[in-house]
């Protein structure tokens, strides 16, 4: 049975490629062909040849009009000829000309935000938004959906179009064990540098929306009663320099580290080196409906997780998990003391339960059931033969 992952854009930017590559090896591992059409970028083929084995098809197309990529998708999926195409997101560009198909693959929708829940998509665009969301339940034979929100609120869709036994999937994110034990190559600097530091880092868009300002607040809290505590900030966003402003009016120079992007392969460093990791939500549609996937990559580090008790995170931690309110700093400062007073301990998890090769499992499970039992069988045969 073959696969085919079709992708958006340059992973730099648009995260949702992440589960193209990391469910593929294991894909192969269970009998699948596996094919990835991608937009040819450096990023995405450093991030493809560090991920993907090259048993990997890749089948990449050139950046060009949203028509071009529509017209260029399609002609790939002709050439490959899958028994199943996998959209990792949909949307006017991420698309196919279904009757320009030679044949007539399963087609199944991931989704992993809501796009007509976040604030800023309002009015026309908001329209447009909820539009495509309904589309992609007419469009598609099955959907992925990366939060339980996201189950919930595509189920009720479905039946609203009448198609209410379309097939439905949870599938979150996950971590790839691989890309987290690669080598380390920054991990001694790190450890040098912060010796004797508790150790928080926060990877992700710099916006008032993510919780920044709420990180920034809890350590002028914290910079009052000790001074062995450091945030690192990895990532960009709209609000960066006025958060630079904070840090400098407010002179946590010394206890606030602003790093920009950081490339893929230093991760593994500053993760090994964190003593915790900080993840803010809000209590919106668009938090409850995403999936954090960068939860599931901290998660095989061991190291406690600052939260918020929403969503996924929920689903992840449950009572065990450490959580605050994004709207008091106080809360998240009171952890990040416990932290560094050496009260608090990672939550116990089964780190199996959140791998790309679970996910790949299950994915592996559902068509079968669903789709076609040869899936389940050609599984079963190779497992049996490794």
């Amino acid at each position: 049975m073959k696969i085919c992952f079709i992708t958006l854009g340059d992973i730099k930017f648009i995260a949702t490629m992440k589960r193209a590559i990391g469910m593929a090896d294991p894909l192969l591992a269970m009998g699948w062909e596996v094919a990835i059409i991608v937009q040819d970028s450096e990023e995405n083929r450093k991030r493809i040849a560090m991920e993907c084995s090259e048993a990997v098809k890749i089948y990449y197309y050139p950046e060009g009009t949203a028509a071009e990529e529509v017209r260029a998708k399609t002609a790939l999926v002709n050439q490959i000829a899958p028994d199943y195409i996998l959209f990792c997101s949909f949307s006017f560009r991420n698309r196919i000309l279904k009757n320009k198909l030679k044949l007539k693959p399963t087609i199944l929708i991931e989704h992993s935000e809501l796009p007509s829940g976040i604030p800023d998509n309002r009015g026309l665009r908001k329209i447009a938004m909820l539009a495509l969301e309904y589309w992609s339940v007419l469009y598609a034979d099955g959907l992925l959906c990366a939060s339980r929100y996201l189950c919930k609120t595509y189920a009720k869709r479905a039946a609203q179009l009448f198609r209410k036994q379309l097939p439905v999937l949870y599938s979150p994110y996950a971590f790839n064990q691989e890309v987290m034990e690669s080598p380390r190559i920054r991990f001694k600097e790190l450890e040098e540098t912060y010796r004797g530091q508790t150790l928080l880092i926060y990877m992700g868009t710099m916006t008032r929306n993510y919780g920044l300002f709420t990180m920034l607040q809890a350590m002028e809290m914290i910079s009052m009663e000790r001074k062995d505590v450091t945030l690192l900030l990895l990532g960009q966003g709209r609000h960066l320099a006025e958060a630079k402003d904070f840090v400098k009016e407010k002179k946590l120079d010394s206890q606030v580290q602003f790093l920009g992007y950081t490339a893929e392969e230093e991760l593994s460093s500053y993760f090994a080196a964190a003593t915790a990791f900080i993840s803010p939500l809000n209590d919106t549609v668009q938090d409850w409906a995403r999936c954090p996937s960068k939860i599931y990559m901290y998660i095989p580090f061991n190291k406690p997780v600052f939260t918020c008790r929403i969503g996924e995170p929920l689903e992840i931690f449950g009572e065990q998990g450490y959580y605050f309110d994004n709207t008091a700093p106080s809360s998240l400062a009171a952890l990040i003391s416990r932290l560094a007073a050496g009260k608090l301990a990672p939550a116990a998890l089964d780190k199996s339960a959140h791998s790309w090769t679970k996910r790949a499992a299950d994915l592996t499970e559902w068509a079968g059931n669903h789709y076609d039992a040869k899936v389940l069988h050609i599984a079963n045969l190779k497992m049996k033969a490794l």
